[in-house]
């Protein structure tokens, strides 16, 4: 089955009460190439293999003082660089229910990347002397017709399919945790909500990951936020925006200004990646 086209598009903003911002997000296109230095002149350019696939990564840092955007940032790379150099390139596979590629072994490097992310964030908080510093990130790896989904944190992933919004992800927070063991509603405005069993980078125990794989139809979008978003926008508004023609740059510019009217309290991040009714 043929890669139809993408679009796919981020938009970061500081909020109305923020002084930096300590989200970091990468959207690009994951394949092997080849970089020459030196050729006779028929050969020489670059040459690049097909791609294996669209990355989308949104992470949302944390730990003050110049921590949280560091964090995030070499959160996003070490992941970047783990798959870059792990992926497992040679064992691309026809799955016969689709036609579709898969790559084999996926979920366990998104796991590996995820590790990598931890370790990394742990190393430069203890060499910059912030070693409370952590970030939450969520990863969408996107080969037609497949997705693959790993998160750590409450940055999230949905998939807005036919007119509904679904979330890919649960938020690791405290407050999540004990709504799920008791099915009691845990206040609004509690500071569970703000609390995270689990991240990269913030706590002695390594990450565990959701890990997820899904089959994507024609018109689908997924869309990776930061909870800047989802503190003042909720799902039905989410849906509102997806459900009104757009490009993607414009549909997370439009969810990036209803979060800052609505308080803007925190850093605001949305990634999305849609294809055409016609894929």
């Amino acid at each position: 089955m043929s890669q139809p086209s993408i679009d796919a598009a981020g938009v970061t903003h500081v909020g109305k009460l923020r002084k930096t911002n300590e989200d970091s997000y990468l959207i690009g296109t994951l394949q092997r190439s080849v970089v020459v230095h030196d050729a006779s002149p028929a050969a020489r350019g670059w040459f690049a293999g097909e791609a294996a696939g669209t990355m989308l990564i949104v992470a949302d840092g944390m730990g003050g003082q110049g921590g949280g955007d560091v964090a995030s940032r070499v959160a996003v790379g070490a992941v970047v660089n783990h798959l870059l150099n792990c992926m497992p390139w040679t064992t691309v596979v026809k799955q016969q229910s689709s036609q579709g590629r898969s790559l084999t072994g996926i979920r366990d490097e998104l796991a590996s990347a995820m590790a990598d992310g931890d370790s990394t964030v742990k190393v430069t908080g203890a060499r910059t002397g912030t070693p409370a510093m952590g970030t939450t990130l969520t990863i969408a790896l996107l080969m037609w017709p497949f997705a693959y989904v790993a998160h750590v944190g409450d940055t999230r992933c949905y998939l807005h399919r036919a007119g509904e919004l679904r979330r890919l992800t649960t938020d690791h927070t405290l407050a999540q945790k004990l709504s799920d063991a008791s099915s009691e509603v845990v206040d609004a405005d509690s500071r569970l909500h703000h609390i995270l069993w689990n991240s990269l980078g913030a706590s002695e125990d390594l990450p565990k990951p959701e890990l997820r794989k899904l089959t994507l139809k024609a018109g689908d979008a997924l869309v990776l936020c930061s909870d800047g978003l989802n503190k003042h926008v909720t799902d039905a508004q989410i849906a509102a925006v997806l459900d009104t023609p757009g490009s993607a740059k414009s549909r997370c510019a439009k969810l990036v200004d209803a979060a800052n009217a609505a308080g803007g309290k925190d850093n605001i991040t949305v990634l999305m990646a849609q294809w055409p009714v016609g894929a």
